[in-house]
């Protein structure tokens, strides 16, 4: 820290002596401007003068950068730096309040080989990227496992109809028809093991969605009705948000129950 003071010391005074020098040396052709000589040598007298005048107001304004500008300017960098760090660590890619285009859906999902969904039921999701859940499923070496509410367990249905301003009915009538709907992507039911469906009875504070290395999150909002936009994001494995959300679903499914097969 001393050594960084130092040079910092003899910056400024380099600084300094050259801000003094060109101020006097600006003084002085405004002076030498309007003396007689210059009189007979009227081109020489304008030269001087506006040199002497350039040097004062470059001198002024640099003065007014290095005690104004510099620092404020210095602090923004630092923020926009920060920021960039911590996103970087994050290991956030994309964010905005469009779940639909926070992510190329088709792209992600059209060569992928692992794929979790934790979400209510996700149905419309569902239907909006079969061909594509469809190929995963017939992909070798690939899986998709879902992580459902439990549409037995009152408690967990009575906080979905909360939520979703939905009749329990309705909870239950949509998660199975979820369930079924996963369960058809296996060839209607014929336990390759390339789908696992699982049920819990903890509440959803957002869906993810686990892409191979990424993560697309979306959050929920409190309004009495679903209508609007919403915050997604995704985020690639490696960063601090890919860890808690990878470390939350593995938590998830621990404490989860296997339905399929």
């Amino acid at each position: 820290m001393a050594s960084n003071n130092v040079h910092r010391l003899v910056t400024n005074l380099k600084y300094w002596i050259l801000a003094i020098g060109g101020l006097v040396s600006g003084t002085v052709l405004l002076y030498v401007s309007g003396l007689p000589w210059f009189s007979d040598h009227e081109s020489l007298s304008v030269l001087a003068n506006q040199l002497g005048g350039l040097l004062i107001a470059s001198i002024a304004l640099a003065t007014l950068w290095d005690l104004v500008g510099r620092r404020a300017f210095f602090r923004e960098m630092l923020e926009v730096l920060e920021l960039k760090h911590d996103i970087h660590a994050s290991g956030l890619a994309s964010i905005g309040t469009d779940y639909k285009k926070v992510v190329d859906w088709d792209e992600r999902l059209h060569s992928a080989k692992k794929l979790d969904i934790f979400a209510a039921w996700a149905t419309t999701w569902t239907i909006n990227n079969q061909t594509n859940l469809q190929r995963i499923v017939n992909r070798d070496g690939a899986q998709i496992r879902v992580i459902l509410p439990d549409p037995t367990d009152n408690a967990c249905v009575k906080s979905l109809a909360g939520r979703f301003n939905y009749t329990s009915a309705d909870v239950r009538s949509k998660l199975n028809e979820a369930i079924d709907a996963y369960t058809k992507l296996d060839g209607n039911g014929s336990r390759s093991g390339r789908v696992e469906i699982y049920t819990t009875v903890v509440f959803r504070a957002f869906t993810s969605y686990r892409i191979d290395n990424q993560f697309v999150v979306t959050l929920y909002h409190h309004m009495g009705n679903r209508r609007g936009s919403f915050p997604a994001f995704t985020c690639r494995e490696g960063g601090s948000l890919y860890a808690f959300f990878d470390e939350d679903l593995e938590g998830v499914l621990g404490a989860s129950t296997q339905i399929y097969p």
